[in-house]
Order: structure tokens, then C-alpha cells, then sequence
């Protein structure tokens, strides 16, 4: 059976698509799929009930945005998603007077996988919601076709970051080695060089393959690369 998951809009605020997420690329697929089922024009009142926050995902919607060739494998990685997710919390930090102030908030208060149906169930937290509803300015948007067949979570973070910063269709930003390293979360263990042919090259390459036009420059500090300069327009 054919879905229309396709069209579905993903918004949420910039702060939390700046965020640490600390989510695997099934895990990131899962969540936007239920994101992209929350009516972000609604009041936050509106899911308070628990039953409006409980989102169901199919194994076809699932496969159809994982582009998988067979629904079995989005059988097995529904389930495989659904195992850890329950655990999984996002990681907001903003500068206070106080000094920095770090947010730890969980993404689901339970995930359920029914066997056999190819079925999840997910329930978004209460804390959750302000950040996907009754949004009003400073969001990003997009249509959750745009990240079908996505292959890495680098990807598909960079892709937000730029969409959070665009300008109509294109944006330019500068940034450190070190804030890119913790905004996509890249393992400490890779040095500068890693980050870009491991991380930010394959990640652009790919936006490129979906009509993106990137250009980056890197910039050295003491003869280390320390920044890098994004210029991008959206297809």
C-alpha cells in the first residue's frame, strides 16, 4: 500500500534542531517520522493528553523514508529502533547569567513495538512539546521526503543546521572545528582531519547528490585548520 508520509512537514524550533540530539540514523528516522505527525500550529494545551502525544509508524512509512527494498528490514529495524529509544534524551545549552545552563530532556516517555504488525507506537514527553508546537518564528522546516534514503545522521544534521540558517534558499556560516565536532557529535576520537574527510566531506557530497550546492573553505589557526565557512543553496 502506497503512503503519502512524504508530504508530512517537519517543524520544530532552532533550538532544538541545534541540539544534541544523541540519536542513531534509525533512531532519527523514527522521531521525525512522529515530528512530522505533530501539528505545529497547536497550542502546547492540546498535548497534555497523552493520547495526542502517542504517534503511530508504520513499517511502510518507515520503509518508504529509509527507501528500503523490503518491508521486512523495516520490520527489524522498527523494533531495533524502539529498544533504546525510551533512553534517549536531547542536550539543550544556553548561556545564562548564572553561567551556562544545560537541559537534559527525554525524547519519548515510551516507544512499543507490536510483533507482527509492523507497527510502533511512540509517546513524546510532555517537556518535548513547547519545541514542536505552537511555533510561531525561529523554526526549521522541511518536507520529511527530503531526507528519504538518507545514509548517515551526519547528513541529515548538517542538513537541518544549514535549513536553520538559510536566508530564503541559501545561507553562508563560519565555525570552528570544535563547535561543528559538537553539534553534529563527532566522536572526540576524531582529530580535525577525520572531522572533514570522515565527517564533513561525505555528509556535503551527499547533500550535492540531492541538488545542494555546498562550497566550504577551511581556515587555519597557528598553521591548524581551526575553522571551516559553509556557502550553500537548497535545491
Amino acid at each position: 500500500m502506497k503512503t503519502t508520509i512524504g508530504k508530512n512537514t517537519v517543524t520544530m524550533k532552532n533550538i532544538l534542531t541545534r541540539a544534541a540530539q544523541n540519536l542513531s540514523l534509525t533512531e532519527k528516522r523514527i522521531i521525525t517520522l512522529g515530528i512530522s505527525k505533530i501539528d505545529a500550529r497547536q497550542s502546547k494545551t492540546v498535548y497534555k493528553n497523552e493520547k495526542k502525544r502517542t504517534i503511530t509508524i508504520t513499517a511502510n512509512e518507515y520503509q518508504t523514508i529509509a527507501n528500503l527494498k523490503h518491508e521486512l528490514n523495516a520490520y527489524r529495524e522498527l523494533q531495533t529502533g524502539t529498544e533504546k529509544i525510551g533512553k534517549k534524551q536531547l542536550t539543550i545549552k544556553k548561556e545564562t547569567l548564572q553561567g551556562k545552563e544545560i537541559t537534559r530532556i527525554n525524547w519519548v516517555e515510551q516507544a512499543t513495538y507490536i510483533q507482527g504488525k509492523g507497527i510502533i507506537k511512540i509517546c513524546f514527553t510532555n517537556k518535548i512539546m513547547p519545541y514542536l508546537c505552537a511555533i510561531e518564528n525561529r523554526f526549521t522546516t522541511y518536507k520529511i521526503n527530503e531526507t528519504a534514503n538518507i545514509k548517515s545522521v551526519y547528513t541529515w544534521r548538517l542538513m537541518e543546521f544549514f535549513i536553520s540558517w538559510s536566508k530564503e534558499k541559501e545561507g553562508q556560516r563560519k565555525i570552528s572545528i570544535k563547535e561543528i565536532k559538537e553539534m553534529l557529535e563527532i566522536p572526540n576520537s576524531y582529530e580535525t582531519g577525520g572531522t572533514i574527510a570522515r565527517v564533513i566531506k561525505p555528509a556535503i557530497e551527499e547533500l550535492e547528490k540531492r541538488n545542494w550546492k555546498i562550497k566550504f573553505e577551511t581556515e587555519k589557526t597557528s598553521r591548524k585548520i581551526s575553522h571551516v565557512t559553509f556557502s550553500w543553496r537548497k535545491p
